[in-house]
């Protein structure tokens, strides 16, 4: 399982390829495929984790809705190759922004049910009240400085920045529902659970950097290499969603 905490970033440096590519044709489509690919596998890792659990259980709400998220991403990023080998827009711009929006709320709801699978296991009964709202308190601070600013961009400029702004609100909220829960799971020290938390926290982790580098790319980078460190932490927070389905199957029996 550790050597699978790996994968994203070998994912990564294989996403880096597309630097050297033709940033007008071959990156584009090469960088596509790669998100459609990572997508598919973490949707089809949702829906397959959900066979663990009965119908009902907090955590089958919650990998189903994984599903369900990166299913939308899936359809998305297969709509831009289809636009990028065709020429051909089959979708109008706000269409796609909705079908983000979705993906947003489905990975937010799965996050809540996350926290309320937790709760319930009984494993949070020795923290005290003050040190659970400090926890709470704490995700919800990190989630403000690390998303403060892509967010103030978007407000700024919300005509050519829908998707940075809508992203980012997900992904604040994402980064205060994990970081509470994050730190309970690092309780376990080292068990199959922990591991799944992990991967979620680095999962939201890598999608607020996402945002970041959007909001400061221009900024840093020329075009071609700020477009490919875009794609590499896409690749990655994705790749970490998928890890941590991989991870929730070892860590409970069949349902």
């Amino acid at each position: 399982m550790k050597r699978l905490l790996l994968l994203p970033f070998l994912c990564a440096a294989v996403t880096a390829i597309g630097i050297a590519l033709d940033p007008t044709t071959a990156a584009p489509r090469f960088y596509q495929v790669l998100l459609i690919v990572a997508a598919l596998a973490t949707a089809i890792g949702g829906y397959a984790t959900t066979t663990r659990f009965a119908p009902g259980d907090n955590l089958f709400v919650s990998w189903l809705f994984v599903g369900i998220g990166y299913s939308l991403s899936t359809i998305r990023y297969s709509i831009r190759l289809i636009a990028l080998l065709t020429g051909t827009t089959l979708l109008p711009r706000g269409v796609l922004d909705t079908m983000l929006i979705l993906q947003n709320v489905a990975i937010a709801v799965a996050l809540l049910m996350f926290v309320r699978a937790w709760r319930a296991t009984g494993l949070t009964a020795n923290e005290t009240h003050g040190k659970h709202a400090m926890y709470v308190l704490l995700g919800i601070i990190v989630a403000l400085v690390v998303g403060g600013y892509p967010l103030v961009q978007g407000f700024q400029t919300r005509g050519a920045s829908t998707v940075l702004l809508i992203s980012t609100l997900g992904d604040v909220v994402g980064i205060a529902l994990i970081v509470p829960l994050t730190l309970s799971a690092l309780a376990l020290r080292g068990g199959l659970l922990m591991q799944v938390w992990l991967a979620l926290a680095l999962t939201e982790l890598f999608w607020m950097f996402y945002d970041v580098w959007l909001a400061v790319r221009e900024h840093l980078a020329g075009a071609r290499v700020g477009t490919g460190i875009e794609q590499m932490i896409r690749v990655t927070a994705i790749v970490f969603a998928f890890v941590a389905t991989v991870a929730q199957r070892r860590a409970a029996p069949r349902a």
